[in-house]
């Protein structure tokens, strides 16, 4: 078995804290326009960002996995350039800690990664995309918790604890990182639909940009009326590609595969929606479950599931976040 080390210092990491006391020290308002940041501040939301002084335990427990990372290159970038941080955010009074890793290189577009809604869903999911995307395509990242899951704070598994606040906690976590650029997103379920409600309230953030969602059941698209989501697509040149494998969760009668469909059939150009036939699909599946400790606070505590995909869904994915096909 190959044993690979990070080079960064040991740090002290408690992910038995499920509630943190946040104590800002010098927080700073989000912007709803990361090109025009100063005139856009929004002023009920606060962050600050908390870098940690090496990558956490578990990440380097994760990247050290033979099992998901057998290209040695892969594993030694990933465990040299991606860093942990904590993000406190306030919306309302309403207070929140994020537990992120990323990689952020100046001028770079950048990609944010959001997990699903259940057990086991956390920032690893998507891990897999974060070297392709970094060395082809020369693009940041940041991996996120959503709060109730990971080591973020919050209710485990209660999106209604926090959905009404989700865009605000997006835009703070994208802020913190002092962008001046529009992001992509790629997200599955869950992800998905804070996502859409962000773009609804802060299309800005997303301007001219792919985004790719997987099976994005959403019931509250969180528009003023029915249709704004549509022209905010329009008018902000945003482009949307849904992969839709259906289960027991994710049915093509729910309401938003039902939308998607509905623009698929009269020839919307700003929402793709493919369907896969989960029977037959290789393109995204799961890695057996890698044991890592204190990963989360959830039932699956202390188990990794990260997506299994393929070149050609790489690939895919790659040419839509460019806008090449």
């Amino acid at each position: 078995m190959i044993r690979r080390i990070s080079k960064s210092r040991k740090r002290n990491f408690s992910p038995s804290r499920t509630q943190v006391d946040i104590q800002f020290e010098s927080g700073e308002n989000a912007y709803s326009d990361p090109i025009d940041s100063c005139r856009s501040l929004v002023q009920d939301v606060v962050f600050e960002r908390r870098d940690c002084e090496s990558l956490s335990p578990q990440a380097t427990e994760l990247f050290n996995s033979v099992t998901i990372f057998q290209d040695e290159a892969e594993a030694s970038w990933l465990l040299n350039n991606i860093h942990s941080t904590t993000i406190l955010v306030k919306v309302d009074k309403v207070e929140f800690s994020i537990n992120g890793n990323y990689y952020l290189k100046e001028n770079q577009p950048c990609v944010l990664f959001l997990h699903g809604f259940g057990p086991a869903r956390n920032w690893t999911n998507w891990i897999k995309l974060a070297y392709q995307l970094s060395q082809q395509c020369q693009y940041s990242i940041i991996l996120i918790d959503l709060p109730g899951f990971g080591l973020s704070s919050g209710r485990s598994l209660d999106q209604t604890s926090w959905k009404r606040h989700g865009p605000e906690i997006l835009i703070a976590v994208l802020s913190s990182f002092h962008l001046r650029h529009s992001v992509s997103v790629v997200a599955q379920c869950g992800g998905a639909a804070t996502t859409v409600r962000t773009i609804n309230r802060y299309p800005l953030w997303f301007r001219g940009r792919g985004l790719i969602f997987s099976n994005s059941v959403i019931g509250d698209f969180g528009e003023s009326k029915i249709g704004d989501f549509e022209k905010n697509l329009t008018k902000y040149n945003i482009h949307i590609v849904v992969y839709w494998i259906p289960d027991q969760d994710h049915s093509k009668y729910c309401v938003a595969y039902k939308r998607w469909n509905k623009l698929r059939v009269t020839g919307f150009r700003h929402l793709q929606l493919i369907d896969l036939d989960p029977a037959k699909q290789t393109m995204k599946q799961f890695y057996p479950a890698i044991r890592v400790i204190g990963l989360s606070r959830c039932s699956s505590k202390n188990e990794a599931c990260v997506y299994k995909l393929s070149d050609e869904f790489i690939k895919q994915v790659i040419d839509k976040l460019d806008r090449k096909a």
